[in-house]
């Protein structure tokens, strides 16, 4: 029977050429979209579970703070006081690359860094390919770089023993070489330091004196608890004896490896964070656009349906049951399904790359493969076929076969009602998808245009490298130098700038970004003094200024014997316009603006004439060629700067744009079968009322005004929902634009135009027919 099925499959799949490349092809692009969308969420949700401990390990945080930043010194009271817990280490993740040389020749490479407790090798799955010792870091001095590193700097030699130079400062010595962290770790480093090295605590310590013994050094804990212990009750443990941990957790929290990538609220120093809701925006993508595949599918079938009465009914009269023609439907769609999914599966294949950059991320095609994703992907095609089956076959096996083979059959109000039903949700969809794609690419142009508080035009930003000691002192006369142009209108040295702070310094109980500059930098940022008075070149090293959110925040009425007292202590002499230090997805938060020479320089900030800037980079590069002879060249202006920040959304807007025209693709589809049944059904009703001197206009109007109203009950159930997902999006920025009316109002616009030129083609096909013809169809 099943082999019958087949064979009945294969010979209407045949007679119908067109019916049944449209329907491989709706299918075969959505398997293809599905698939691809099932990769990305199986390598998000897969995030540091290559850990063999990762059920046991969990991150401390406090909770009072939404930190997960805290003091390294709670490893050893949680090891002493609480049994619970089995090992624990502390992690420092670098912002920002390390410079890196070997050799008199030097051999320079910039990558990213972190610093670790040595206990991170027995809590992390770290697989160690060759080490001198038996632990990995042999003393204080030691470093473990990753297996790529090893051979970028070290083709034809053995690294282990070998002396590195970072920033061409500290010197230390490689005393193994692990295999490079997975690409689902929230680990990214090919450099690791050990964290007892006070060389490279670059995590600045919070305190509020000159007296180092009250200062916190923020790390991440990472604890691992023994078998079998719950995290919820250590927490409630620590909580209940807090005095142990005072002063460096207020209210302890928790968060499982295994969650930290998608769900961390925290502010801590993790290298990559991923975005649950877009997740799920995907995961429900992929669904939808295979909803409305099987839709398509289901308005085709019965599109046919005047093609296949006699054909059911003939099988009824003969003694087929219902259940075999639901069967042999069934048949049909599952074999279209077979087909759709190796010609969606091959088209997956082809356009992995561009779903890599889609997704900006690899995607592993090879887990289809495996034994479980094979059983399930094999189950799904099933289903799929089992769903797209079903529905047309209820409709064809329930009709009276007397009927059928009289003539006389017609299609029943609710079957009528049921695949119109679909056909709206289609175009329910589309709609929602365009305003989703509008809103996306409103939100990135607002926060493109939004005013960031300080004058980005003209202004440049040049990097400045780790300097060795004996060139501390270029980075000011580089500055200088670049000051004599006539088309540089100033220039500002700075540790840190707007978009690239550095700096988390303490006050009042309290890490507060700050940036360390010269006096010159308010007036070359563009930055305006609204209360207390602007900095002199002679109040350097002396004071600092706050901005308006720190001036409210820290509760201030008056400037008066208001200090800074980090590092020796700065009077706060001024209040400046609060800027924007990051992305438009954070409020603006206290920020200081430090008059001092206090760490690194890492940036000069230029601005520059409006005339003349062709001229002018030519100046910068020979005045840093002769300054700064020997260090890399790197320059961005701060506009383009500040608009990359906001990549991830310009992807999230194309990603959503390529969707949404293959919902529209095959929402069309399902449109035409629907246009094409209409006209079949009504063929002598179109010949009749042209004999009667009915207009083309007018038997198109009549053809299309059911499509009309179908879109535009489409845009009234589409609209709530497109606000209430749109609105929760932009809920991740601070700074958002507006869900104006026209944009729902397009969307619906864009919807109904795309609906009739898809229909009005076979409409005016069918209304332009020889009405000779159309009275002899039967």
């Amino acid at each position: 029977m099943i082999w019958y099925y087949i064979k009945t499959a294969l010979r209407n799949m045949r007679t119908n050429p067109k019916f049944t490349l449209i329907n491989v092809a709706g299918f075969a692009f959505a398997i293809s979209v599905s698939l691809a969308i099932t990769l990305f969420l199986l390598k998000e949700y897969s995030y540091d579970r290559y850990n063999k401990n990762y059920r046991q390990i969990i991150r401390l945080t406090d909770a009072k703070k939404n930190s997960s930043e805290i003091d390294y010194r709670v490893k050893d009271i949680l090891l002493q006081h609480f049994p619970e817990v089995k090992n624990a280490c502390y992690v420092d993740c670098y912002n920002h690359p390390v410079e890196l040389k070997y050799g008199k020749e030097g051999t320079y490479l910039h990558t990213g860094a972190m610093s670790v407790d040595p206990q991170f090798f027995n809590m992390f799955s770290v697989p160690v390919l060759a080490q001198q010792t038996a632990t990995p870091f042999q003393d204080k001095n030691s470093v473990v770089i990753t297996e790529s590193t090893a051979k970028r700097l070290f083709p034809n030699e053995n690294p282990l023993g070998k002396e590195l130079d970072v920033y061409d400062i500290y010197p230390v010595t490689v005393s193994a070489v692990i295999k490079d962290f997975p690409a689902n770790s929230s680990f990214t480093a090919n450099f690791i330091v050990n964290a007892q090295n006070d060389n490279f605590k670059f995590k600045q310590a919070i305190g509020n004196s000159d007296d180092l013994s009250t200062y916190r050094w923020p790390f991440e804990i990472y604890v691992q608890l023994k078998k079998n212990e719950k995290p919820e009750q250590l927490i409630a443990k620590i909580n209940a004896h807090k005095e142990l941990l005072k002063p460096y957790v207020e209210k302890a929290g928790f968060l499982p490896l295994k969650d930290i990538y998608l769900h961390d609220p925290t502010t801590g120093v993790s290298n990559r964070k991923g975005n649950a809701k877009l997740l799920q925006l995907f995961a429900a993508i992929g669904l939808i656009i295979l909803i409305l595949a099987v839709i398509n599918y289901i308005n085709l079938t019965v599109a046919q349906q005047a093609k296949r009465n006699k054909e059911s009914g003939i099988r009824k009269t003969i003694g087929a049951s219902r259940k075999q023609i639901i069967g042999q439907l069934v048949a049909e769609s599952t074999l279209i399904g077979f087909s759709a999914f190796l010609i969606g599966t091959l088209l997956l294949r082809l356009m992995l790359p561009a779903y890599e950059v889609a997704f900006n991320t690899p995607l592993n095609f090879n887990i289809l493969y495996h034994f479980p994703t094979s059983i399930v992907l094999l189950l799904s095609i099933l289903i799929l076929g089992l769903v797209s089956g079903i529905g047309p076959g209820f409709v064809l096996s329930g009709i009276n076969p007397v009927k059928i083979l009289s003539g006389t059959t017609f299609i029943s109000g609710k079957k009528n009602y049921l695949r119109q039903s679909l056909t709206v949700f289609q175009f329910a969809v589309s709609v929602i998808l365009i305003v989703s794609v509008l809103i996306v690419r409103r939100q990135i142009q607002y926060v493109k245009h939004q005013d960031l508080g300080f004058n980005q035009e003209q202004l440049l930003r040049l990097d400045i490298p780790w300097l060795k000691d004996q060139d501390m002192n270029k980075t000011s006369v580089l500055a200088s130098e670049l000051k004599k142009s006539p088309y540089i209108r100033d220039a500002s040295v700075s540790q840190g700038v707007p978009g690239d702070i550095r700096f988390d310094l303490g006050y009042k109980n309290e890490t507060v970004p700050s940036i360390v500059a010269d006096s010159s930098f308010i007036k070359t940022m563009g930055l305006h003094i609204i209360k207390g008075r602007a900095p002199q070149p002679s109040d350097f090293g002396k004071v600092c200024l706050i901005n308006e959110t720190g001036y409210k925040h820290f509760g201030f009425t008056n400037l008066d014997n208001k200090r800074f007292n980090n590092y020796g202590g700065y009077d706060i002499i001024g209040v400046v316009n609060d800027f924007h230090y990051s992305s438009m997805r954070k409020p603006i938060g206290p920020a200081f603006i430090i008059l001092a020479s206090k760490g690194f320089p890492n940036a000069i900030s230029i601005r520059l004439s409006a005339n003349h800037i062709g001229e002018t980079m030519k100046f910068i590069h020979k005045t840093w060629q002769n300054v700064m002879p020997g260090y890399p060249y790197k320059y961005e202006f701060y506009d383009d700067w500040f608009n990359s920040m906001y990549k991830s959304e310009e992807r999230l807007a194309q990603t959503m744009s390529i969707f949404a025209l293959l919902a529209i693709v095959i929402s069309c589809m399902g449109m035409l079968g629907l246009a094409i049944f209409a006209a079949e059904r009504r063929t002598k009703e179109i010949g009749i009322r042209k004999v009667n001197g009915a207009k083309v206009s007018e038997v198109m109007a009549m053809l299309n005004k059911d499509f009309i109203k179908w879109v535009g009950i489409a845009f009234v159930i589409a609209t709530p929902v497109a606000w209430y997902t749109m609105n929760l999006w932009l809920e991740d920025f601070a700074y958002r634009t507006g869900l104006s009316w026209w944009i729902f109002i397009l969307a619906g616009f864009l919807a109904l135009v795309i609906a009739l030129l898809t229909v009005s083609w076979h409409s005016y096909r069918a209304a332009t027919r020889n009405p000779i013809e159309a009275l002899r169809y039967e």
